[in-house]
């Protein structure tokens, strides 16, 4: 019997026959079994959708100020962000993540500050940090989408992903609020 099956009949129950405080109750049951924590069955993210780059070390070719440094584009808030100089004085600015280990990338969701601006980048991945490979690359995007979500098609072995900001909106800057990365580990190529 499936856990949904399982309180059908217990919700239909509150419903029919309310008394103080079986509405708490039955909204209880239903915000459980929505969690999938009822029938003993937990509901986790699959490797693909866990973010494998939440709070990992970040860095970035520049920052703005310490309160816009690298770690706030992978800390898990959509409202802190990593802010580039406003002055780059080495070309193009980049925000990169260690993942601490070889992960085959499914993909990435990255989350600028602004909805309705235009971010024109390309998203690399590196097993050392010296050869890189292009994932995305979305340098001639026309997207306005504050958030925009990438599949990656040939991305194993990789450690290090870097996000080379290459153009954007007049009033923007080279800044990125969320990067969420989705994998699992290496089947092949693990460790250094």
């Amino acid at each position: 019997m499936s856990s949904k099956l399982c309180y059908i009949p217990l919700i239909q129950f509150l419903w029919i026959k309310p008394n103080p405080g079986s509405w708490f109750v039955c909204l209880a049951y239903v915000v459980a079994l929505a969690l999938g924590l009822v029938c003993g069955t937990a509901v986790a993210a699959s490797p693909e959708q866990q973010n494998i780059a939440l709070n990992k070390p970040a860095s970035a070719s520049s920052i703005e100020n310490d309160d816009q440094n690298a770690a706030k584009a992978n800390d898990g808030n959509d409202d802190t962000h990593w802010c580039a100089d406003d002055e780059p004085e080495n070309g193009a600015e980049w925000w990169q993540v260690d993942l601490e280990q070889r992960a085959d990338l499914t993909g990435c969701q990255i989350t600028f500050p602004y909805d309705g601006k235009q971010y024109r980048y390309k998203v690399e991945g590196s097993a050392d940090r010296k050869t890189w490979m292009m994932l995305s690359d979305q340098s001639q995007t026309t997207t306005r989408r504050r958030v925009q979500k990438l599949t990656f098609n040939q991305a194993a072995g990789i450690r290090y992903l870097r996000i080379t900001i290459t153009g954007f909106d007049e009033g923007c800057w080279a800044s990125i609020a969320e990067v969420k990365v989705f994998g699992h580990e290496a089947t092949t190529g693990k460790g250094q």
